[in-house]
This record gives C-alpha cells, sequence and structure tokens, in this order.
C-alpha cells in the first residue's frame, strides 16, 4: 500500500498560480506534476477565494483589536458594578427589615420586585410579613411580668417564672425571657468585665516578678483596701516596698477620689528615695492621666496587674490580710479618728517592730534603712497627724 502524498503550501501556490495564468491546461498541469487534476482545480479556487483577504486583513485586525479594548472596558465596567453590588449588599443587610420593605417599589417599570429583593438582600418571605397582633393571654401575663419587675428590678428570668407560677401562670423561662426582651425589661445585677481598659497609648505592661526581687526601691506597689466603722467606713490606701515590706506612706480617706490618691506618691517622694519601677492594679484612680503623669516626671517605670491576676500584687494584699485579721476586725473603729490612731500605732509596730521570717528575723524598717542611714528618713507618715513613736 502507497504512502498518502502531502504537499507544501508553497507546492500548492505554485501549481494554482499555473493554472490561473493558462498556458496549460489543467490535465497537462495535473500530468507535469504528477497529481491529480480534481487537485489542480481545488487549488486554483482555493487561491481565487482567499486573494480578496489580502486587501481587507488591515482593517480585519484594526476592528478585532478595537473589539478586544471594548470587551476589556466592559468586563472592567461589569467587575466594578459587582463589586459595588457586594457592598451595597453588604451595608444594607445591617439595616432594619423594616426599612428595607421601604425600599422596595412594586410598580417599578423594569426591575422586578423579586431582582429588588436580591439586590437589598431582603427575603420575599420578609417582604410580604405582616406581624400579627398579640393574644389576650400573652398581654395579661406581659402586664404581671411588668408589674413584678416594677417592684424589684433585680428579678430575672428565673425568679419571675416562680413568681408567675405562684399567681397560677404555668410558663417557661425561655417565654418570659422573649417577653422581658419585648418589654425593653432586663434585670439589674453585676455583669462581667465592669473594668473597662483605656486607651492602647495608656495601658502599661506587668513588670513585677515577686521572685527578682533583688535589693529596696526596686519596686513599690500601692494598693486600696476599705476599712469598716460603727457607722460607715473608710477607705485605706499604702505604698509598701515590695523587697522590705515597708510601708512608706499610707492614708486614710472618706472618698476614692484621685487627690486621695495623688497625695501618696507626692508625701513618698519627697524623701528624696524613689523606686524604680510602681506597681498598682487598674483601678480608676491609678489609671488617671494625673497619676500617671506623676510618676512619668520622676522617671519612674509605670506596671500594672493585669485582669484577674491579683497575684501580681499578692505582697500588698497580704498586707491587707494581717491589717484586718490582727487588727480592724478586733476593734470596733467608731469614727474616723479612733481608726487613724489605732491603724497608725499597729503599722508602726508592723514596721519597726514585728520580725519578718521572710526577711531573716528583721523588721522591714531595718531592711529598708541598711542602705541610708536612718536619720535621713523622717518617722511613719499618716494622714492628720504627725509622726509615730
Amino acid at each position: 500500500m502507497s504512502k498518502r502524498r502531502t504537499h507544501s503550501p508553497e507546492f500548492k501556490a505554485r501549481v494554482a498560480m499555473e493554472a490561473i495564468s493558462g498556458p496549460k491546461t489543467i490535465q497537462e498541469i495535473a500530468a507535469d506534476h504528477a497529481i491529480h487534476p480534481i487537485q489542480v482545480s481545488q487549488w486554483k479556487r482555493q487561491l481565487l477565494d482567499g486573494a480578496s483577504e489580502l486587501f481587507t486583513r488591515g482593517k480585519k485586525s484594526k476592528d478585532k483589536e478595537e473589539g478586544q479594548a471594548k470587551q476589556a472596558e466592559l468586563f472592567q465596567q461589569i467587575g466594578k458594578l459587582q463589586m459595588e453590588l457586594e457592598w451595597l449588599k453588604t451595608n444594607l443587610s445591617c439595616s432594619d427589615a423594616r426599612e428595607l420593605r421601604k425600599l422596595v417599589d412594586h410598580e417599578h417599570p423594569t426591575i422586578s420586585v423579586s431582582r429588588q429583593c436580591a439586590l437589598l438582600g431582603l427575603p420575599r418571605s420578609t417582604l410580604y410579613y405582616r406581624p400579627m397582633p398579640l393574644r389576650a393571654s400573652t398581654l395579661r401575663i406581659m402586664a404581671s411580668i411588668d408589674a413584678i419587675y416594677l417592684e424589684d428590678p433585680c428579678r430575672g428570668s428565673r425568679r419571675i417564672v416562680d413568681y408567675l407560677a405562684r399567681e397560677g401562670i404555668p410558663i417557661t423561662r425561655d417565654r418570659v425571657r422573649n417577653l422581658m426582651r419585648r418589654l425593653g425589661l432586663r434585670a439589674i445585677y453585676q455583669k462581667p468585665r465592669n473594668t473597662v481598659p483605656g486607651n492602647p497609648s495608656e495601658r502599661f505592661p506587668c513588670l513585677v516578678d515577686v521572685s527578682t526581687f533583688m535589693a529596696v526601691d526596686q519596686v513599690c506597689a500601692t494598693d486600696i483596701t476599705y476599712i469598716p466603722l460603727q457607722k460607715g467606713f473608710l477607705y485605706l490606701l499604702a505604698i509598701v516596698d515590695l523587697f522590705s515590706r515597708n510601708v512608706l506612706i499610707w492614708k486614710l480617706s472618706t472618698s476614692l477620689d484621685t487627690e486621695f490618691c495623688l497625695d501618696a506618691p507626692e508625701m513618698a517622694l519627697a524623701w528624696d528615695r524613689k523606686p524604680e519601677i510602681f506597681h498598682s492594679d487598674q483601678g480608676c484612680q491609678f489609671t488617671s492621666g494625673d497619676f500617671v503623669a506623676r510618676l512619668q516626671a520622676e522617671e519612674i517605670k509605670f506596671s500594672r496587674s493585669g485582669r484577674i491576676r491579683c497575684y501580681e500584687n499578692i505582697l500588698v494584699e497580704r498586707l491587707w490580710r494581717t491589717v484586718k485579721y490582727e487588727e480592724v476586725y478586733l476593734h470596733a473603729y467608731s469614727d474616723g479618728w479612733h481608726a487613724e490612731i489605732s491603724l497608725a500605732r499597729f503599722l508602726w509596730r508592723y514596721c519597726h517592730v514585728r520580725p519578718h521570717s521572710a526577711l531573716g528575723g528583721r523588721t522591714p524598717h531595718e531592711v529598708y534603712t541598711e542602705a541610708q542611714s536612718c536619720s535621713s528618713c523622717p518617722g511613719l507618715t499618716f494622714s492628720g497627724a504627725g509622726t509615730v513613736q
């Protein structure tokens, strides 16, 4: 079986040109090139049909380029419209369904209601929804819930279920919760995270590690506790050197204002001895701008305890435990003067007389004054009185 012959485009063009020129017939040309006459006729016809394209090729190329450019511009506009449509859906989805229903035009000539709902991100079932009026029995239950809540705003859904059961109204807690939400009622109780942190620029990390204290005046810490009286209570603030456990300054006050807390650092810095780090919790008195600015003016690093991390200020908390169990709870203070005199006497003994096992049997005052003569430091200072001896 002979192999099928293939001809190059140049050969086909030369044979077709010979057929067009006319000196030889198609049979003679076929015999000269050893091909079939039908092939010669086909190549001649293809050459004549394609000759006109040689004169229109440039125009077609130009039209093709213009079409591609226009197509790219249309695709760009489609992408931009798609992005704007997604943005519109995202923003309108946060709107109230009642407001979205008002945007639907039922008489629009070109955009159907279904398409408008799709553009607004509004389900059609929501568009045609009509709220049903509450039943009379539900209104009576809501009136009972409102009366119980007005009598005691601290009653939540659990307790209201019990009160309604006593009135002969069987109801589940889920339904009571839903009806309270409809009425806008919420029980008054202490909620988590009552302390709202300030700006990130006002936050300070915790720089205190109890196991790394090496010397006095390295870290001082402060805290506030309450002192009960026979009629009322007072607030006690103390600044403690954490290495020696020495109480540098303490003050009593009837209110928790910032000025009360600002006076204590002023009195401590008046000794010409300042710590490297000052530690406190996240109370609003210690996070105030005036308190932070006063410490930064003395180039003292500020440290704060983390949320729910009371052990970072454990030494001051241990001081409060000692003060209350060994002094405050044993004496029923009649007024502020009685409390101040008794606390001054106890804290003086705590710093100057009482030995501490963590200090090797020495007193906090002895450890604190080892690096400096005791004559350069005044005695224990407290509000409303002089030096305690």
